[in-house]
């Protein structure tokens, strides 16, 4: 997972609320926009605006508990240092820095190798087989992903939960799909 997109955040964003078993109203609640706002980007309907793209990377990124503690300030803070969502796309790297660089999480090179160790003790290997494991992450997101969004597109349809008005501190319209292609 190196980039995320305008058009494949909404993936991401219910990817992330199924493996963590998140309801949209707990997840709307600690991003602070509207749960109409967050199903319509999920359920496609609307695209997600960059200060939904940097704040859906920060909180993959750091998890959904440690996320929902910072502060206003703090995601502020993040997202700025983060600065323009260049072609409607965030590079993770980029969070990956500026969440270190404010001391929001221990990503040291002992954390890393210890967290890689870990993942490669699921597959009876070591470090080297966690980088395998991390590896086959992004393939697997995208198999689940698909399923995810057919549920979520499903789950939208029957609440008719679009009905709020459209935040475009959070969303844009699709047409602005065709415009940043432009």
């Amino acid at each position: 997972m190196e980039k995320i997109s305008r058009n494949d955040c909404r993936v991401f964003l219910a990817a992330f609320m199924e493996k963590n078993n998140l309801p949209i109203k707990k997840v709307s609640k600690a991003i602070t926009c509207s749960t109409a706002t967050l199903n319509r980007v999920v359920g496609g309907k609307t695209l997600a605006s960059d200060e939904m793209l940097r704040q859906t990377a920060i909180m993959v990124e750091l998890g959904f508990e440690s996320y929902s503690k910072l502060s206003k300030a703090e995601k502020k803070k993040i997202s700025e240092m983060l600065g323009i969502v260049g072609g409607g796309t965030i590079g993770i790297g980029g969070v990956t820095a500026a969440v270190s660089a404010l001391g929001f999480a221990g990503l040291s090179a002992a954390g890393v190798t210890s967290g890689l160790a870990a993942l490669g003790a699921l597959i009876g290997g070591g470090m080297v087989a966690g980088l395998s494991v991390v590896a086959a992450i992004p393939i697997g997101a995208a198999v689940l992903g698909y399923g995810v969004i057919k549920a979520v597109k499903a789950t939208l349809e029957s609440h008719k939960s679009g009905e709020e008005k459209y935040d475009p501190f959070w969303e844009l319209p699709l047409e602005a799909a065709s415009e940043n292609a432009a």
